[in-house]
């Protein structure tokens, strides 16, 4: 026995790592006559330094004849490598060489490979040679032609070249009538006619020569008379004949008819057909074929498969019914046609960190990277071509993954996308497995993918909910404003709640019990606070952290009454001033911020004075005559405030008086210097009393007068005009109207005021003069150029008024002038006064033309 002959090189040949480390080993070659238990390989020596494990990827027939040592890594031979009981089972192709490969799963807690072991089973002449029977009986006619190849039996020897059959002898041919043919097929040419009365019978030592051995067998040759004609086949009988059949031909199908003619009559010329003797020594022809002996024909008996055997030679005999009848030999050899009728096979392994249960459903974190391998696959289909050839296609409707190739049979599935279980928990994909072949067989495989949470969300409240709330202040203790829903996307997430207080004092106003209910535990006063504003924060496991800020408004309630801060107000003003003049604002106070004050004046009040003083709802006074101090010096009404609940009462009371209680008094100039020029000027007003001043109606917003009675002024112009107001706790009095002059030098403002009004006044009247002086003149001037008019008329024509009516032309207009004319013409008669008329008009006319 030779042991296995190993050759390794340094470097890995052929290694391709996609990702996946796929690693293709060099090949090992091995003979087939290795004992058993013999080395071929030690992986770990090959391998980084690790803790590995190693199994076979499928199992199959081929793993049968190796044992793996899954903690070394050392494979060994299990089974006897017969190379030729491999071929027959398929397990190599024999037409060249006998390879075959072994896949390795190599695992370690680091790296994760996929072994290709390429395994070279050579041959080893360890088959003799034989023949199938001891004796080959042949019958020949005596008249057989010459030049005649009797067809001679081969040798069988299962070895490849140069280990089987080398040539064919004849050992110690002493016969002159035979030449012994030694090319395939052997065969024994008849090169001297035959006499069966010399010799009736030969005896031939037939040899098959291979490499040190030789096999014989005895061959008689019996010459039979008469029966000189043999059956013909009528295809060439020196050659094979050779069909292909598909291993879908259906049972009972006529496969071919071996027809041959015998040019003798009777039962010398009647064939009957059988398989030859070495055909019938194989019992599978026998049960799959049938030939007819009557026709010739070669029926198919069983099924054909491809994959168990894929061609057949059929040694068809024909023979004569005649005496001494001579059979003819031809060959058929049935070569089987590969159908697809394997469908692809798939397997499966995913890495550690990977789940797959069933084939089908997968489980995988939902953080995983992408381009992270998921699984990986090998496929494999028995039959051969592109019958054999898979393919695997992706079929998803998104692209979660993809799958890319590593060798024609190998496959790696990998992430495409970053996952996101909150997004989506699952998706589904399917590979469709598929060979070449014609029709194609396919085998598709649905996965589920299912995503392994993890907690990388927030929590989060419900956003379609206005978290603003708004309740009657005065509530109940405990009162419950707001039962919370929290969401978290996470499995299995535990969320609480808790307040964020700005301030302590709401540490005793607010709290969130276990049921996620926002509790007031207080009454609250809407006067005393009106607004809160919290912080919820939502918190799960590993404080992640989400919050929503919460608004509590109270509703105002009519809870306190309105109140003047005084019973009575004293309001002075000076006599003549215009009507709609503003007076004061009346103000009552209520806690109640947003309760609506109506004013109005007291009903036994009002009719003697809803002609003096005018009352808006919102307390606002103004007049509605210009007082007269002779007439009305001083009276009073009363004005109700009301807040719909609740009412007080102040009684007013308006002086006319024109007692002069500001100082300086309007008009005032004030001095402009150098100095002051760019700065803001300042005045200060004085009261008689101890008031505070307001400022109205300015004529610039340049103004600005505090309560205190200074006067600010932002810019410089000539005039300023405003109303000033003096405001005491039962006492105000306002001074419409007040003129400020800024001027370099300031003069006696009342007698300039008059001195502009002389001379305004003086203007108009001049003015006026003129023009009646001009009417007056013009009116002379025509009254005297019509008069002078009227005498020519009546001299120059006595025309009838029916001349002058023919005459006239009607005018559009009656000018001034006519008008007077006629006026002044005295006539009793009517018509004689129209005649006049028209005919001072078209005189007029005429005398304009």
């Amino acid at each position: 026995m030779r042991l296995c002959l190993v050759f390794w090189l340094y470097l890995i040949v052929n290694i391709s790592i996609i990702e996946s480390q796929y690693i293709r080993l060099s090949t090992v070659n091995c003979s087939e006559l290795s004992p058993i238990g013999t080395s071929i390989i030690q992986l770990l020596d090959i391998l980084p330094l690790s803790n590995w494990e190693f199994t076979f990827l499928t199992q199959t027939l081929i793993e049968s004849y190796f044992l793996l040592d899954n903690l070394k890594g050392t494979i060994i031979i299990k089974n006897f490598l017969d190379r030729e009981n491999l071929c027959r089972l398929n397990l190599c192709s024999c037409l060249n060489q006998c390879l075959i490969k072994l896949d390795i799963h190599a695992i370690s807690d680091k790296y994760t490979y996929i072994l290709s072991l390429p395994i070279l089973i050579y041959d080893e002449n360890d088959n003799y040679c034989y023949f199938l029977n001891d004796i080959y009986y042949l019958n020949i006619s005596e008249n057989i032609q010459l030049n005649t190849h009797i067809i001679l039996p081969i040798g069988y020897d299962p070895d490849l070249t140069p280990n089987n059959i080398q040539y064919y002898y004849l050992l110690e041919n002493n016969y002159t009538e035979f030449y012994f043919n030694n090319q395939l097929p052997p065969s024994i040419i008849i090169i001297k006619q035959l006499d069966r009365e010399l010799n009736d019978k030969y005896y031939f030592n037939y040899c098959a020569y291979e490499e040190q051995y030789s096999c014989c067998m005895k061959i008689i040759l019996t010459i039979i008379d008469i029966n000189d004609n043999s059956a013909i086949f009528q295809y060439d009988q020196q050659l094979p004949l050779i069909i292909n059949i598909s291993e879908f031909t259906s049972i009972n199908t006529e496969l071919i008819q071996m027809k041959a003619f015998d040019l003798d009559d009777g039962l010398n010329g009647q064939i009957i057909y059988t398989f030859s003797k070495w055909t019938l020594n194989d019992k599978t022809i026998n049960e799959i074929f049938n030939l007819n002996s009557q026709n010739g024909s070669i029926i198919l008996l069983k099924q054909l498969d491809y994959e168990q055997r894929n061609n057949y030679e059929l040694q068809i005999q024909a023979i004569d019914l005649g005496l001494n009848a001579t059979p003819t030999y031809a060959t058929v050899i049935i070569q089987v046609i590969d159908e697809n009728d394997c469908i692809p096979e798939m397997f499966i392994f995913t890495p550690t960190d990977v789940r797959l249960i069933n084939n089908s459903s997968i489980y995988i974190m939902e953080n995983i990277s992408i381009n992270t391998a998921i699984f990986y696959l090998t496929v494999s289909d028995c039959d051969t071509g592109d019958n054999g050839y898979v393919t695997i296609e992706l079929i998803s409707l998104n692209s979660i993954v993809k799958l890319e190739k590593v060798t024609n049979s190998t496959y790696i599935l990998i992430t495409n996308i970053n996952f996101d279980r909150e997004q989506n928990s699952s998706y589904s994909f399917s590979l469709n497995i598929y060979d070449h072949g014609k029709p194609i067989n396919s085998l598709i495989n649905t996965f589920n993918l299912y995503l392994i949470d993890i907690n990388d969300c927030f929590p989060y409240f419900d956003n379609s909910i206005n978290y603003s709330f708004i309740i009657d202040e005065n509530n109940q203790e405990n009162f419950i404003i707001h039962t919370f829903e929290i969401f978290d996307n996470d499995e299995n997430d535990q969320i609480i709640l808790y307040i964020k207080f700005i301030n302590e004092e709401e540490k005793d106003i607010f709290q969130i019990n276990k049921q996620n209910q926002l509790i007031i535990k207080k009454s609250l006063d809407y006067e005393y606070k009106s607004f809160y504003n919290l912080t919820i924060i939502a918190q799960d496991l590993i404080e992640h952290q989400t919050s929503i800020l919460i608004n509590i408004y109270l509703n105002d309630l009519n809870d306190n009454p309105v109140k003047f801060h005084r019973n009575f107000l004293q309001i002075q003003i000076q006599e003549n001033q215009l009507t709609k003049t503003f007076l004061s604002q009346i103000q009552a106070e209520d806690k109640d911020k947003n309760n609506q004050i109506i004013y109005y004046i007291h009903p036994n009040d009002l009719n003697y004075i809803e002609n003096l003083i005018e009352l808006t709802t919102n307390g606002n006074l103004y007049t509605k005559i210009k007082f007269n101090q002779k007439q009305i010096n001083k009276f009073q009404f009363r004005i109700i405030a009301n807040d719909s609940l609740y009412t007080d009462i102040i009684l007013i009371e308006i002086l006319i008086d024109n007692n002069i209680l500001l100082k300086p008094q309007s008009p005032y100039c004030f001095t402009l210097n150098n100095n002051n020029n760019n700065e803001n000027i300042q005045i200060e007003f004085q009261a008689y009393r101890n008031v505070s001043f307001y400022l109205r109606n300015p004529s610039s917003s340049d103004l600005i007068l505090f309560p205190n009675g200074t006067l600010i002024v932002k810019s410089i112009l000539n005039k300023y005009s405003f109303d000033i107001y003096l405001q005491e706790n039962n006492y105000s009095a306002i001074f419409i109207n007040f003129i400020l002059l800024i001027q370099f030098k300031c003069e006696n403002y009342h007698f300039i005021q008059f001195y502009q009004e002389i001379i305004f006044i003086s203007l108009i009247i001049f003015i006026i003069f003129i023009i009646i002086i001009i009417y007056f003149y013009f009116q002379h001037k025509i009254q005297k150029k019509l008069f002078k008019k009227k005498i020519n008329i009546t001299r120059s024509f006595s025309l009838s008024l029916n001349d002058i009516l023919f005459l006239s032309c009607p005018s559009s207009q009656m000018t001034p002038m006519t008008i007077i004319s006629s006026s002044t013409h005295q006539q009793t008669d009517n018509s004689s006064t129209l005649s006049t008329y028209i005919k001072l008009s078209h005189s007029l006319k005429d005398e304009t033309f």
